[in-house]
Order: C-alpha cells, then structure tokens, then sequence
C-alpha cells in the first residue's frame, strides 16, 4: 500500500506537520521508536505566548507561566526583565508531545510507534522506509513523499546528503524541589564562562515547590551542572534528580530538501541559535513544509525544484535569526567573566533594557541583539 505521506519523528515538529497534513485530506503515517509519544522528552518546556496564539497549541500540559526573567552573572549581580503580561508557559514536554499526537491522530494521522526508520530508498513514484523494531526488522512502507523529524539523530539526513547542523551544543537538566521557589518567582539565566561556557544555564519555577534546572555548553556539561545545582540547592539530595541530557543542533549546513524528501524541526538544525529552544521554529518549519507539500500533491510533481520552496521559506522567515543568534553566541563565549561583570555595570548604567523595549521579543532576537551590541561595546561619545 502507498501512503500519501510518512512522517518520520514524533516530536513537535513531525505531528504537528501530520496534523496540517492530515487535515488536508492526505494519507498520513507517522512513525517513532518510541513505544510512546513523549518518552524521554528532554527539553526546557519553555513556549512563547506566540507559538500559543499562533498553532492553536494545547493548554493541558502547562505548568508556569513567566512574566518576569532575571539574568545572572557570575558574581550574582542581576539584571531582570518583567513583563505585565505573560511571556512564555512552561510544560510538561512529555504530556506536550502526547498532546500533540493526539490532535494529529484526530485529523486522521495514524501513529505507528515502536518502529525505527533504518534507511530510505527513492523509487521512480515514490519512497521506501525500511522500518526496524528494537529488536528485529519488521517490514516496510511506501509513501509518495517522507518528512524527516527525528531530532537530532542525523543518520538518515547523513546518508542521503540532507543538511546537518554546523556543531552541538550539550544540555543537560533536572527537575528538583526547592520549595521556596514559587511560580511567581523570575525564570533566571545563568552566564559567565565559569558557569556554561558558550551558552548559559536555567532555573525555571514549575510551581509545587519544583524547578527546572538545567544549562548548555559547548565541553562536557555535568561538571558545570553539578557546581549549578550547588549554587541554587546547596542542600540538595541528588539522589532526588533525574538527570537529562541531549545534544542540540545549531546553524544547518547544506539542503533540507531532496527529491520527495524534507527534513524539518531539528532534523533541519531549525533551533534557536541564542537559546537552542527548538520547539518555535520547529512549528514554523512544520507549517512551512506542510504548505510547500500540500502544493507539490496538487501538482503532481514532487522534485527538489518544486519542494525547494520550503528552503527558500524558512531561510526568509528565520533565517537571520539563526546567524544573528550564532554569531552573538560565538562572541559571548569569549567574554571573560571579569568582563561579564563590567558588562552587567553598563547595562544597568545605561539602562539597556529600557533602551531595548521596543526591540523586545520572546522569539525574535535578532533586533534586541543587535541593539545590545550597539549600546554596550560601541566607544562612548568623544573617545
């Protein structure tokens, strides 16, 4: 039997394009090793309000909402952002995904999970997944065009020539009570090369006395995690954390399309470059491709040229965003912490973030960023 569409990865992303897909009419297989939606879903939870606003997404799963974020320097000094409305939700990831599965499975998506896809063949009128359980083979599909939103797990992208990420990030994070932390309290982000060199670290109130804690770096992530967690719960049992860990694409390099193939989400390497939060352009990338998919089905005609579209999408949609954010990142990872610090004094010296307000976005970066490089490291007037 040939389906219209197999969707490879039950992440965001992939059901999320399930679900326009579906919606559309088209016969739609999702498939995922997972025995599960939502098995080790390792992910900060943090979602824009836009990303709510914007794909109807699913309410159940929230946990917090934050309106105030306070970024921390190494020495403890504080700078903080709070908004009188809502910023972002934090979710349970897991409930999140299942969330999402469930909507695909309504717009009449079937989901076939336990099964990993191998390989992929293309074939004159269309494509064949070889599909393994864990243990064994256990058959193959047939579909008219594939979506690839197996995370970061580049293997089929590797041996068919699609894009891979320039480099990886490690994060690493656990859930932990600390119950003086109540949801009201800021979001705090951690930096300094001491503390997550090349990125920052989190603490993420979830209320019930629990936080998220977490951070990514570029080198080994536990022994910084370990001095995190010391510096936010000293009396910790760590015995009570369950430790998580995954890598994090950033900035594709190469095609995200082939002939009746496209990579999406962070099988694309479409992540946050500035805070390595896939979930937002992720769904962006899902609905993009979904459109570009749903025209070549009209036409009858799925070449790179015609699903070449999506590249050009996504790049004029966010594209500037992820060389902004790399290339800030890239600098910030090499400032010292001693200059860390005189940073901070001068952003609250020129009060930056008032200066910053109307470039101020929870998901778009690229303005507030440019803006801070200009107000913090341009010579002063007459130097």
């Amino acid at each position: 039997m040939m389906r219209d569409v197999a969707v490879i990865g039950a992440g965001p992303a992939g059901l999320y394009a399930a679900h326009q897909l579906a919606s559309a009419g088209l016969d739609v297989t999702v498939l995922d090793a997972q025995e599960r939606i939502g098995e080790n879903a390792v992910c900060s939870g943090v979602i824009g309000e836009e990303a709510f606003a914007r794909f109807g997404l699913p309410s159940r799963s929230v946990l917090n909402r934050i309106c105030c974020i306070q970024a921390v320097s190494p020495a403890g000094k504080t700078l903080e952002y709070r908004s009188a409305t809502p910023l972002a939700r934090v979710v349970d990831k897991s409930e999140f995904n299942r969330d999402l599965g469930n909507s695909a499975r309504s717009a009449g998506a079937e989901l076939c999970l336990g099964r990993f896809v191998e390989a992929i063949d293309r074939e004159k009128d269309g494509v064949l997944l070889h599909l393994c359980s864990r243990q064994r083979a256990v058959g193959k599909l047939r579909a008219r065009v594939a979506v690839i939103a197996s995370g970061v797990n580049g293997s089929l992208n590797g041996a068919l020539g699609l894009v891979k990420p320039r480099e990886f990030l490690r994060a690493i994070q656990a859930d932990i009570p600390l119950g003086k932390d109540g949801i009201s309290n800021p979001t705090e982000v951690y930096v300094g090369r001491s503390v997550a060199p090349g990125a920052f670290g989190w603490k993420i109130p979830l209320g019930h006395g629990r936080v998220r804690v977490g951070l990514m770096c570029v080198e080994d992530p536990r022994p910084y995690f370990s001095a995190l967690l010391q510096r936010v719960a000293p009396g910790l049992d760590r015995g009570a954390a369950k430790v998580r860990q995954k890598a994090i694409g950033q900035m594709p390099v190469g095609n995200c399309v082939g002939e009746r193939i496209v990579a999406i989400g962070e099988a694309a390497a479409h992540v946050k470059t500035s805070t390595g939060g896939g979930i937002y352009f992720g769904l962006l990338s899902a609905e993009m491709a979904a459109d570009v998919m749903l025209r070549a089905f009209r036409k009858g005609d799925f070449s790179v040229q015609t699903l070449g579209e999506f590249e050009r999408f996504w790049r004029a949609a966010f594209g500037i965003e992820l060389w902004t954010g790399y290339l800030a990142r890239k600098l910030a990872a090499r400032l010292s912490d001693s200059l860390i610090e005189r940073t901070f004094d001068r952003a609250k010296g020129i009060d930056l973030l008032s200066r910053l307000n109307g470039n101020l976005s929870f998901d778009w970066h690229h303005k507030a960023i440019l803006a801070s490089i200009r107000d913090l490291f341009a010579p002063a007037a007459g130097a």
